[in-house]
């Protein structure tokens, strides 16, 4: 890489202060934004239906849903403080 190109580069922030607070330092986190035990309870029930061959289909959409549900995460910014929540963009 260039060197201008690396000065351009934004630089990678550990931490900032929050603004809620005042006093805390808001840190990297990654949190899942679904709940998951309903994506455990999707994987369950599409794998029965896929499994019985009643409503196939439809299992196969639940155990997908399910299975993204459960390993999705979200990158937020969280303060170890006041717990205030910001997404990371």
């Amino acid at each position: 890489m260039d060197p201008q190109e690396e000065s351009r580069k934004a630089p990678d922030v550990e931490t900032m202060p929050c603004r809620l607070c005042e006093g805390g330092a808001m840190r990297r986190a990654a949190i899942k934004p679904y709940n998951v035990n309903a994506a455990i309870a999707l994987l369950v029930v599409g794998g029965l239906c896929l499994v019985t061959g009643v409503l196939s289909l439809i299992g196969l959409v639940l155990v997908l849903m399910g299975g993204y549900f459960a390993l999705a995460k979200k990158d937020v910014w969280l303060c170890d403080r006041c717990n205030a929540m910001v997404e990371r963009l």
